[in-house]
């Protein structure tokens, strides 16, 4: 019997000097490098993966779609409520999603497509014991074989509908929640319900996407659950676990998406991990390679911040715009994701609901965060980030733009400095540790300007091991300013000296509390690491790995 593959994390932060670091590369026996947080992106690329979530119904659809091509944003996600569809056994009105799909075609943007909630007709026995509308439409249709059946009618009746029109079909929402997954979130009952949308989906438009449900936040512990439910059907295999993109919701509350704050990882109701942060996709897509699905990407089909206070807090327009700059940035630079769908595109009515969530002030008045991602996209033009110059506590850039009325400093999305003036004095990061600094300005016009991210490096950066199966014997030091030669790569060798893999790192990947790749290793035994350059000059070594039997 062949030896069960081992799975090694492994958190990486070096601090040797500035190399350019190659794009990562999936191997065979070393996946999931994590990508440069530094790393630029390009217009194109952010066009590709910009969704903006739209309400069909609204009576300001025309003008919000307008604003969308303006900005160019050529993919819109839609709601296909079957509450809100078909409030009546055999009476479905599909009148404004036809006029959407309509309108969304002359503009050529494209659609993906969210379905959701159960109408009393399909669970007419739950308007007695479940008097509370609102948790109602939140109960599957997964109790019975004839709920299911329905649910399957509606959505063939959808995908044949709009056939060769949508882009994707997302089966619920956040179903690792109660609130949205009554009466509780069970992963074995998503799994049920997942199969069936997707069938459905494929029996009428076998070429469209079909969306694991968007998680709230990440819950690679829910997916795996979901993973282990979907496998004891005996069509998993020739359905390709039926789904065919991940879905993830990674709101951070009002905090910075490079913010990565090890208490925000914790246990969810279904036992495993739960990550409220936004770089938490790395983690959830670990978990995709885990279970064999590195061919598939992430859909993120909400995220935002509220520019007013709400139970997610306030970020300031300005600082919002920022703020979608890097969640914009951060998802671009990663392969595997799909797209990012900003909720919420535009109000439906002057202060409605979703006020200070929006891009656009009903019915089409652009925010300063609109701006920003019309500046991402290349439909707006852009003025030159400023050079962010960082010496011993202070920081500045090489040319100040004019009527800056405030400056701030962020460290790995933790605000460190303030001020009206620049340089700006700041803590430097503790020894050890590795940072990525990045400066905004905000200007009396109401511009919001961004340097270029850059890697802050003090005192040893420590190599560390973290898994149940792996003993750590000690760690690996990399002094600052060790001179490299091209990308730098991670080596692991057996005990008889054979190189098992190689993976290029780059520079200041990660923090010590987080994973930065995952290592494969077949056979049990004792692995040396070393941190090489392209001329196989070793900058640091020492550290050995034990994989138990």
């Amino acid at each position: 019997m062949p030896h069960q593959v081992q799975f090694v994390m492994l958190a990486l932060s070096l601090a040797i000097g500035p190399v350019t670091a190659a794009q990562p590369t999936e191997a065979a026996n070393l996946v999931l490098p994590q990508p440069r947080r530094d790393q630029p992106v390009s217009s194109e690329r952010v066009r590709d993966i910009a969704v903006a979530f739209v309400y069909p119904a609204a009576a300001n659809l025309d003008a919000s779609l307008d604003k969308m091509a303006e900005a160019g944003v050529r993919r819109a996600q839609v709601v296909a409520s079957w509450t809100g569809l078909c409030p009546r056994r055999d009476s479905c009105d599909y009148s404004v999603l036809d006029a959407y799909f309509a309108k969304a075609d002359q503009r050529g943007i494209s659609t993906a497509v969210h379905i959701n909630s159960t109408p009393d007709w399909v669970h007419p026995d739950l308007v007695e014991t479940v008097p509370d509308y609102g948790r109602r439409i939140w109960y599957p249709p997964t109790r019975t074989a004839a709920e299911l059946q329905e649910f399957q009618n509606f959505v063939q009746t959808l995908a044949a509908r709009y056939r060769g029109q949508v882009e994707s079909y997302e089966i619920w929402n956040e179903e690792n929640w109660r609130d949205f997954y009554q009466p509780v979130e069970d992963p074995a009952d998503y799994a049920k319900l997942l199969r069936t949308g997707y069938l459905a989906v494929k029996a009428q438009d076998p070429a469209t996407d079909v969306i694991f449900g968007g998680t709230t936040r990440t819950d690679p512990g829910f997916v795996r659950n979901v993973y282990a439910a979907l496998r004891t059907y005996p069509d998993a295999a020739g359905n390709d676990d039926f789904f065919d993109v991940m879905g993830a919701h990674p709101y951070t509350d009002d905090r910075h998406p490079d913010n990565h704050d090890p208490a925000k990882v914790r246990e969810n109701a279904a036992g495993g991990e739960f990550d409220d942060n936004f770089l938490g996709i790395d983690r959830l897509r670990s978990e995709m390679v885990r279970q064999g699905d590195a061919h598939k990407k992430i859909y993120l089909g909400e995220f935002s911040y509220s520019a007013i206070q709400t139970w997610m807090g306030l970020v300031p327009d300005d600082r919002r715009a920022y703020y979608l700059r890097r969640t914009y940035e951060l998802a671009a630079q990663r392969s595997y994701i799909s797209g990012l769908a900003w909720f919420v595109w535009s109000e439906t009515k002057p202060d409605d609901e979703w006020h200070g969530w929006t891009l656009l002030e009903y019915p089409d008045k652009p925010t300063r965060t609109y701006g920003e991602l019309a500046q991402l996209t290349g439909a707006a033009t852009s003025e030159r980030r400023p050079a962010l110059r960082l010496a011993a506590g202070a920081a500045t850039v090489d040319k100040l733009p004019k009527a800056v009325r405030r400056a701030e400093l962020y460290l790995d999305g933790i605000q460190v400095a303030s001020g009206n003036q620049l340089p700006l004095s700041y803590p430097p990061p503790t020894a050890g540790r590795t940072a990525l600094a990045q400066l905004v300005l905000y200007t009396d016009d109401g511009r919001t300007i961004e340097t270029a991210p850059r890697w802050l490096a003090t005192g040893q950066q420590v190599t560390q091991v973290s898994h149940p199966q792996v003993k750590a014997k000690r760690s690996v030091d990399v002094g600052t300013g060790v001179a490299a030669a091209g990308p730098v790569r991670l080596r692991i060798t057996n005990a008889s000296g054979a190189i098992v893999s190689t993976t290029t790192l780059g520079v200041g990947h990660g923090r010590l509390e987080r994973f930065d790749a995952l290592v494969a290793l077949d056979r049990p035994g004792t692995y040396q690491l070393s941190v090489i350059d392209i001329r196989g000059h070793q900058l640091a070594g020492g550290a050995t790995l034990e994989v138990l039997p």
